[in-house]
């Protein structure tokens, strides 16, 4: 895209649903800011079954999993999420890390 705007990244994380069904697999797409995510590729078409804003949210990884990171927007909303290997959590952490750098130092 056009230089300084935030990063486009997309794939399969897994996401925790509930204790029933556990880990889900879903597909990420970051973009201008806003992760949303599907029940797979092909559902993109049938728009997003939820979203979070990078700008206010916070990123913590788990301390003893290298596979799993959480996106916290305090008393609103709670992503619970676990990467296919430490490789890709990194991945996203710079992708989601930068977009949210960049949305916030250019908000005025």
């Amino acid at each position: 895209g056009p230089l300084g705007s935030p990063e486009f990244m997309e794939g399969v994380l897994y996401k925790w649903t509930n204790y029933l069904t556990g880990w889900q697999p879903r597909w990420f797409v970051l973009d201008n800011g806003i992760l949303s995510y599907y029940d797979s590729q092909d559902d993109v078409c049938k728009g997003s079954k939820g979203s979070i804003k990078m700008a206010v949210c916070e990123i913590k990884v788990h301390s003893a999993d290298n596979t799993r990171m959480e996106l916290i927007i305090p008393g609103e909303q709670h992503f619970y999420m676990k990467a296919v290997n430490a490789a890709e959590r990194q991945r996203w952490l710079v992708a989601l890390g930068s977009s949210k750098a960049s949305l916030t130092d250019t908000r005025t």
